[in-house]
């Protein structure tokens, strides 16, 4: 929509018609100072799942009291009348926050809520300029979500990076990711850097929009120029000579290079190694046999063909929903069934005055995304914590666990229609959320269709025109789609990580039992940072890039703080990244993830959660608000740090 249109009242009435009217309310509250818009007759109802409660579950009349009122504050904001409440107390927020979701949200995310809608002083003082000792220097790996995060923070603070990307165009997962109907199953609005916000088409953004997204925060950024495309890191050296870690790079032409710099950052995530199984007969099959992450560019036809999709987990959720019209049969093999909630907004366009108004009025934009955040995010973390007390022979854990098991189930059935016969293969045994948590968009009514089947199994053998199932079943297919998901818990691999005195990070970590402090740093390698390290992801939901930010944050404090008292290099303390770790994993045990005949790839081979992160979102914001260099050992002499390798 053209920028002349601002003032058009058709405009901001249609952009109000369908706005989120507990986010109006928060709005008004800020605009006009009457804080009657969260009370009495006003107060929305619950938020329930993942839906937005556009409606506030409010009478008609009521709402468009909300929006009325909403339309002349606007105006006269975008007249130049400032906010009658430009800084509400954080009591306040939280009780609009509360009032707006339909549920008390504790008072102790009264800083983070503030965090999210203003810039507080105390940020202020830690992004002010500290400029880094001449010749320090970055090296990240990686030119995904994370590298573009630490590109863009490493250039504020003055910082020269380098990005070594092994592939032709940045982007990671989301240039990787384009099988039919790939997209991101976090709201758009949550799914994107704090500092870049964008016009989203969609709820929830197609993986092709996600790339535009990232190739548009890179230009804006100017972060191109620092990558080197095609450089492959097969190595990373800690040089104790002179303090500098040392990058081994190969080139698509297989030209060999090294890179220096005084920090290493790694940002090659962990959903970068496809899984394909390694069956009998494969190689021989005679039509295209891909995995998601591998899909061609140009796609594959699969009009009237017989296709056999292996896998039941996120992608495959994708998949099958979005070619199903188009084969002639759909086999899908399962090994397990999942979980899966409902998805309102899936698919659906954001309309175009709605669009205007997120872009023009940020006050609206970043209520709407707090509100996002709290549905999904740490609303949930109550329905994974074990209850010792509770015995539902292992279908669940407690008591809100249990009602999740009995909304999904019922929801189930509903999307089943007529094929009730297939209630008892897609109803897990096991507790909600044990798995990942999906989101279905068509997954039920896919399944049901005359077309598909669906098998319990896994694929023994490839035949060249047939796939046979471990109960000894064949069925044909054209086309092999492999949902398979990838090697998560052996994180960085296969790239070569030494450290202090000749150690291997891979060997310290006896393989796939990746350990850090807050997942970014480890005990003797200094100056080396991991972004999407171990035990970072949340279970329980939330957007990936919130915790890159958060860790990007910590990282750059502490970095500020170095230069402040001169330092060049810290490495954490043993002790600190020991207890942490004792903490993580003594609190996972308490999490639904660690109940008996819960299995996932957030575990590694010895059973041990490597992947999921068992704290509250709020938990982490405080962990990674300020770094304390009283964590590390701090040297501006790398010899420091050398000889005290050998404590």
């Amino acid at each position: 929509m053209s920028e002349n249109k601002l003032a058009d009242v058709d405009w901001l009435t249609a952009a109000l018609a369908a706005a989120n009217v507990p986010t109006l309310a928060c709005v008004l509250v800020h605009l006009t100072g009457d804080r009657r818009w969260i009370e009495g007759r006003f107060v929305p109802t619950r938020l329930r799942g993942m839906d937005d409660n556009d409606s506030g579950g409010l009478p008609d009349e009521v709402q468009d009291e909300i929006r009325s009122a909403a339309e002349v504050a606007l105006r006269a904001w975008f007249a130049g009348q400032p906010p009658a409440l430009p800084d509400p107390a954080g009591d306040l927020l939280v009780e609009m926050m509360s009032v707006s979701l339909g549920e008390q949200v504790p008072v102790d995310y009264a800083p983070m809520i503030w965090n999210d809608l203003f810039v507080s002083p105390t940020l202020d003082e830690l992004r002010s300029d500290v400029p880094p000792p001449e010749g320090f220097s970055a090296l990240i790996i990686g030119a995904g979500i994370s590298g573009l995060c630490a590109a863009i923070e490493l250039a504020e603070a003055g910082i020269p990076s380098i990005i070594l990307e092994r592939r032709h165009e940045l982007g990671g997962v989301w240039f990787d990711n384009r099988y039919p109907g790939a997209a991101c199953d976090v709201p758009s609005h949550l799914y994107s850097f704090s500092f870049a916000p964008n016009d989203w088409s969609r709820f929830f953004a197609g993986s092709r929009e996600i790339h535009d997204y990232l190739n548009k925060v890179a230009d804006d950024h100017d972060v191109r120029q620092h990558i080197r495309f095609g450089c492959e890191v097969t190595e990373a050296r800690f040089n104790e000579a002179n303090g500098e870690w040392e990058a081994e790079v190969v080139s698509a032409a297989g030209a060999r290079e090294t890179y220096r710099a005084t920090m290493l950052i790694s940002c090659v995530g962990a959903f970068n190694k496809p899984r394909i199984p390694n069956i009998a007969g494969l190689d021989g099959f005679k039509g295209p046999s891909v995995h998601t992450a591998q899909y061609p560019d140009a796609g594959l036809d699969l009009a009237g063909r017989k296709v056999v999709l292996v896998g039941n987990g996120a992608s495959a959720m994708q998949v099958a929903p979005a070619i199903v019209d188009e084969v002639a049969s759909l086999v899908i093999v399962q090994r397990t069934p999942q979980w899966a909630s409902p998805f309102p907004k899936f698919g659906r366009d954001i309309p175009e005055p709605l669009r205007l108004l997120l872009h023009k009025v940020p006050l609206y934009r970043l209520w709407y995304r707090l509100r996002l955040s709290w549905a999904f995010n740490d609303k949930l973390y109550e329905a994974l914590t074990q209850d010792p007390d509770w015995d539902d022979q292992g279908r669940s854990i407690n008591a809100i666990n249990d009602l999740h098991r009995k909304v999904l189930t019922a929801y189930a059935k509903t999307e089943l229609g007529d094929a009730q016969h297939l209630l008892p293969e897609v109803i897990p045994d096991y507790p909600p959320f044990g798995k990942r948590m999906l989101l279905d968009n068509g997954w039920f009514r896919t399944l049901a269709r005359e077309k598909v089947t669906l098998v319990t199994g896994g694929v023994t053998e490839v035949k060249p025109d047939a796939v046979v199932i471990s109960d000894g079943a064949v069925h044909k297919a054209d086309v092999i789609i492999w949902a398979t998901g990838f090697d998560v818990v052996n994180l960085l691999a296969p790239m070569k990580v030494v450290g202090l005195g000749g150690r291997e990070l891979h060997k310290d970590w006896g393989g796939d039992d990746a350990r850090a402090y807050l997942g970014t740093v480890m005990p003797g390698y200094p100056n080396f940072f991991c972004l999407y390290g171990p035990n970072t992801q949340f279970g329980h939901g939330g957007s990936l890039i919130t915790v890159l930010e958060r860790q990007m944050h910590y990282i750059m404090s502490m970095l500020r703080q170095m230069f402040g008292k001169g330092f060049t290099h810290v490495e954490v303390r043993q002790d600190v990244h020991d207890a942490y770790n004792a903490k993580v994993d003594a609190t996972h045990e308490q999490m639904v993830w660690t109940y008996p005949g819960v299995e996932s790839y957030y575990k590694n081979s010895k059973g041990r959660v490597v992947i999921n992160n068992p704290f509250r979102i709020l938990d982490v914001w405080r962990m990674t608000q300020v770094s304390d260099l009283d964590d590390f050992h701090c040297s501006s002499h790398v010899e420091t740090l050398v000889k005290a390798a050998v404590r």
